[in-house]
């Protein structure tokens, strides 16, 4: 099984924070920095995002960064697409295999 993990600065108030966010976390805000304002929706991250908006709440509440979820009337109901506001650099990324338990 491959595993993400990234580094971030995340800029606030014309201050900088480094961090570390792993696995799916890391794959979503991945996801969202490559989609800048557009944002994503779990359709469009469907192969992998199987918990887009856990991912995204995780972001808000453990990394402290701003993602907003707009709500998208479709026929049948409606989805969250999901936009990173909070400025971030990523400053690395590594993969690597880990073994199965």
């Amino acid at each position: 099984m491959k595993r993400t993990l990234i580094l971030v600065r995340a800029w606030e108030g014309g201050t900088s924070r480094d961090f570390e966010v792993t696995g799916q976390n890391a794959k979503a805000l991945l996801a969202l920095v490559a989609a800048g304002p557009r944002g994503i929706t779990s359709l469009e991250c469907g192969t992998w995002a199987f918990r887009l908006a856990a991912y995204c709440h995780i972001l808000r509440h453990d990394y402290g960064l701003a993602v907003r979820t707009e709500r998208e009337e479709h026929p049948g109901g409606w989805h969250g697409r999901h936009v990173l506001e909070t400025p971030v650099e990523i400053l690395a990324v590594e993969t690597d295999t880990e073994a199965a338990a």
